[in-house]
This record gives C-alpha cells, structure tokens and sequence, in this order.
C-alpha cells in the first residue's frame, strides 16, 4: 500500500505500521493530540500516536454538549477510576472519569473554560522551572483557542463588561463560546454577586480577575457541537498527514530503557498490545513522549523501571531509575456542594429525567442545536474568604494559617514546605481566590452511591440548582501507585481528601458563605423559600455546621494532578523544566501530570497550554 493511502487505515488496524517514528506519543488526549499536530507541521519528522482507548469522534454522545454524563462509568469512553477509602470523608470512595478514546478527557469533561491566576502560575516558577511563570505562558494560553463572542443581547444578559477582545485567542484549534441557551439562573449569577459587591473585575486570561462571573465553554459556536483536542488537533488535514499515524486501541505496557555509557538513560521505543492482544515494540528515534495523564504516566513510568525502588522490587521489576517521588504529589480541587430547590417556573436539566423530554431535547438538539443540551454558559466565581477580605481579615487569615502550617508534619517529599509556604502567599495576595465556586443547574446525589453517574443524576424528586465551593489552592496531597507489573490493572489512587485540616478550614468557611449566597436577590427569588435540599438536613449556618458538609459531599472536581512534578530532583521532582524525566536523555512527560502546584479553576486550558509550550521546547531541541 502506498504511503499516500495510509489515512485511510482504521485508526485500529497496524496495517502499514513503520517500526520506528521520530516521536513516540502515548495517549491521544488532551495534550498528547497537541503536540503530534504541532510536531508534524514539519513534514519531515514522523510521529505515532497510542491511545488505549477508541476512536468515537463522531459518537453524538461526544459531540453534544450536554451528554458529558453519560459517558461517565461507560468503559466505552471513560477509565472508570476510584479512590481508596478516603479517611476524612468517612471511609467513602470517590470516581474519577477520565477521558478513554481520542481526545481523552477533553472528549468527556463538562467543557468549562476557565483560566489560572498569575500568581498560581508564578509559583512554578518559584519551585525551581525557569521560564515557567503567568508571563512565558500567557501567550500559549491564547495560541490553543479561537473565542468568539456572543451577541450584544447575552453580553449584556451575562454582564460580560469584564470580557476584553483584545486578551482572547483568535487563530486557536480550541473554539470557546457562550452557546446559546441562557436561561434565569444565567441572568441573575453575576447580578447577586454585584449585589454582594463581589463583581468580577478583569479579565480572567489576564490572571488578575476575581468574583462571580459567567464562563464560555469549549463549544464551536458554528456547528454547536463539543470543541475538544480530538476535533481540534486532529481535525481533517491533520489527519491526511502522512507523517503522522495514529493507532487506537493501543495498550502501552511500558516504556523500553536503556541505560547509557555516562550513566543516563535513554528511551528505545515502547512495548504496546494492539486491538487484537497480540504484543508489539515499536521504536523511537528521537523521544518517547508520556501523555497518559495524571494517574497512568507515574503508572507507565513504574512499570518501565522508573519509580521507588522498594515498590518496584515487590512487583519483580528492575529499578532503571530510582525515584522514590514518581506518583506523589497528587493534588486534585475536592468539592463539597449543596442543591437547592427552585421555584416552580425555573428550568434546570433535573426535568430531563422524564424519558419525554429526555428525549424531546435530544430532538430539539439535533434539529436546531438549542435547548438543555446545547450548554454554553457555567457560572462561577473565584472568592476569598469573605470574612477575611475586610479590613481586618488579614489578620485573621494569618491566625488560621499560623495555627495549622507549622504544626502539620511536613512528609510527603522536600519541597512541600515550599509549597505550603508558596500557598500561604497566594491566600493572602489580594488578586487570587481560596475557592472556586459554581452553580449547576442540576442536583447532586453525592451520598447516593461513589460512581460519577449516580452522584450527577436526578434520582430525588423535584428540581434543584447545585452550589458547589471547589479549593482553588489545597494543601492535601495523595499519591498513585502501580498494584501489579501488568498495564492493564489499575493503580492505587489515594487524593487523600482534607488530611490537611487547613483544607476543611477553608472549605467550612466557603460553605458557611453559601447561606449567605441564597439569601441574596436576585437569585434568592429563584429559589423556594424553606425548599428541599440534599442533603437534606444539611444546614451551615455555623462554622461547626460547615465543617461537617466535606467530609459528606466532597468529590473531585475531575481535575487531578502533579504527580509527575515539574522540579528539580532534590526537590522531589520527577521531570525538569523541559519536561524530560531525571535521569533520562529523551524521556519526556507532557500532560497533568507535571503540574508542581495546582491552579485555580478547571485545569483544562492548562494542559492545552502546557502542551503548545511543550511542543515548542520539543522543537527548540532538535534545532
């Protein structure tokens, strides 16, 4: 078969297979589709993709905006991770849905496009990865997305006064828009925290802004169908580049190392099972790239050598590189929540749990791409402690950080005190938030059952709007470990949700504001008077109250990372500032993974951004 026709193989097939490319990718998700189209823009260098998962570009399940839920727990589309028993949230387990097919996770995900603080960005900086600050990495931040504004009507509707054109990405594969469908709860948002006098100001891409707010989605305002790395980087004429082959349904089972004459180590290719379980190396000219995500690239790196020597030993594999801090770091932002009932004539999607309008939106959807499942808009806010931003506060935030940061032992790897410290100057700079909260216009049944599609679904009679208070910065941190040397058994994952008391701290404090958040026209009048909530007898009206809701309702907010950290090696790292691991020539890893200190908001413009840079750094090398 000629090379010209090799587009036209099932993404499956190892038909045509070469046995060696330049640049091996492992995972064809968020990042790892990033930096193959950036990397094959050169027509002269080859590149494989491996994702475990399918190609499902065109399953209306991806494609629809508001279908993200039912693709979780769907071994179609999604890993179907779970915690361990977590100790502070009475023993409970929390999901994980993590992306499974092209695109990966920003294929499932809710689409929400947020954007970090400076400050959270030039603290990577600061834990020893130069170049690495809110300035290096403002530009990439616009490089992987096009926004396009809404009309006038729902720029005034949405109070988008903050919004500045000129900050916004025009030429990225990534479109970012408001949709469509706005509806009350949308209104009246960013209404109540001007009442409040918490009005967002500044934009969010310039990393300075704070307050309630709306944010856009990844969401192509032509076509009205989900925007994510598999659509966007691997769009038709990526796909017709014959420098590029992407094999789905790839299992990596590791990584082939070899140890050089001056005592680094070099990666050879990867060993992968293919669709039909038959077992396959392929080699690597140039690099091997690990884009596998938070929880399977300190996975693939422990199964090919690179890890704790002691965990290695106990599962019969050779230490090649001993790093005892592959798989720590985990940081994730835990988010309690509390729904409440809305008044009769509010919409939220909780009346999609009548199969007659289920289905009537799905019809409304594809006819005119209108309706629930349209999406578009997601209100939030990034908050202080409100008791704290007050003139005194400051003092009192540095009494709460002084009676926990220095009596908590210090553990987990050497540049935690440098973290906590860094966190310590984020919660009081005044341009930066302890918090992110959204509203959701939908319930939450967290007590409901661990599984992602029970937590997110309207099995409680009547209909609910959510108020969730994610940490913008924790200070909690967990670990990923492998359970066995075969790929295909899933790693331990323990986030360990509030074992840092000063996470509960904030969190109860954040949670106590909600009261105050309902009370308040105009979205007090959207909500019944005395209504339901779920839980049911949760009331946080005191501290003491408060306290109690995380270890009830916490779940993750899907956003889990570091534990790959970009740092130096005496500071517990595992890669350095040009992503490649320690101790290698050309092993990199480029995903989640790397990110030393989690940034506020939903992470997903980070990894795009994390990748355009890394493709770039990838480029820089060869010349």
């Amino acid at each position: 078969m000629a090379e010209s026709s090799l587009p036209s193989i099932e993404t499956s097939s190892i038909e045509c297979l070469a046995e060696s490319y330049d640049y091996i990718i492992v995972g064809g998700g968020t990042s790892g589709l990033v930096i193959a189209s950036r990397l094959t823009e050169d027509p002269n260098v080859t590149v494989l993709v491996l994702e475990a998962g399918s190609d499902k570009l065109h399953d209306s399940r991806i494609t629809t905006p508001g279908l993200a839920v039912a693709m979780w727990d769907n071994p179609e589309f999604d890993w179907q991770f779970m915690t361990t028993p977590q100790d502070e949230l009475n023993g409970r387990t929390v999901a994980h849905p993590r992306g499974k097919t092209l695109g990966g996770s920003s294929a499932i995900n809710v689409g929400l496009m947020a954007y970090p603080s400076k400050s959270g960005l030039d603290s990577w900086e600061k834990l020893g990865n130069k170049g690495w600050n809110f300035d290096t990495l403002r530009p990439y931040y616009r490089k992987f997305h096009t926004y396009t504004p809404p009309s006038k009507a729902v720029q005034e509707l949405l109070a988008l006064d903050y919004m500045d054109q000129s900050v916004q990405g025009t030429t990225g594969p990534i479109q970012v828009s408001f949709g469509d469908f706005q509806g009350q709860l949308q209104k009246q948002w960013p209404e109540t925290f001007k009442r409040l006098n918490m009005k967002y100001t500044g934009d969010p891409l310039t990393g300075l802004g704070f307050g309630g707010h709306s944010n856009p989605a990844s969401i192509d305002p032509k076509s009205k169908t989900r925007s994510h790395a598999g659509t966007g980087y691997y769009d038709s004429e990526v796909r017709q580049r014959v420098n590029l082959r992407v094999l789905t349904e790839a299992l990596v089972e590791k990584v082939m190392l070899t140890m050089m004459e001056d005592g680094q180590t070099s990666a050879k290719g990867v060993q992968y099972s293919s669709k039909a379980g038959k077992r396959h190396i392929v080699n690597a000219n140039k690099e091997v790239i690990l884009s596998a995500g938070t929880f399977q690239s300190p996975q693939l790196l422990e199964l090919s050598g690179i890890g704790s020597r002691s965990l290695l030993e106990e599962f019969g594999i050779d230490t090649i590189i001993n790093n005892p801090f592959v798989g720590e770091n985990l940081q994730d932002h835990a988010m309690a929540s509390i729904s409440f009932e809305v008044e009769d004539e509010v919409a939220t999607a909780d009346v999609l749990r009548d199969p007659k309008i289920f289905y009537a939106a799905i019809e409304e959807y594809n006819k005119s791409k209108t309706g629930f499942l349209a999406s578009g808009t997601y209100c939030s806010a990034f908050m202080p402690i409100v008791d704290f931003s007050r003139q005194d506060g400051q003092a009192k935030l540095s009494d709460l950080l002084n009676q926990y940061l220095p009596n908590v032992a210090v553990l987990s790897f050497p540049a935690q005190k440098h973290q906590y410290d860094l966190l310590r100057a984020i919660l009081q700079s005044k341009d930066d938030s302890s918090i992110h909260y959204c509203m959701a216009s939908f319930q939450m049944n967290v007590e409901a059952g661990s599984a992602a599609s029970k937590c997110f679904s309207p099995i409680t009679e009547g209909n609910y709007v959510t108020l969730l208070a994610a940490l913008s910065h924790p200070f909690s941190r967990g670990s990923v470990h492998i359970t066995s040397a075969d790929a295909r058994d899933k790693p331990v994952i323990d986030p360990k949700y509030l074992s840092h008391p000063l996470d509960n701290e904030i969190l109860a404090r954040h949670v106590q504001y909600m009261e105050t958040l309902i009370r308040t026209e105009p979205l007090a009048s959207l909500l019944k008077k005395d209504g339901r909530r779920i839980p049911a007898d949760i009331h946080v009206e005191t501290l003491e109250e408060a306290r109690k809701l995380g270890p009830r309702t916490i779940t993750s907010n899907f956003h889990p990372t570091g534990t790959c950290a970009m740092m130096p090696e005496n500071l517990g790292g595992v890669v350095d500032e040009r992503l490649i691991v320690h101790g290698t020539t050309n092993l990199r890893v480029v995903d989640a993974s790397i990110i030393p200190l989690e940034p506020r908001g939903n992470i997903q413009s980070s990894v795009y951004a994390i990748a355009e840079r890394a493709s770039d750094l990838i480029k820089e090398a060869v010349n």
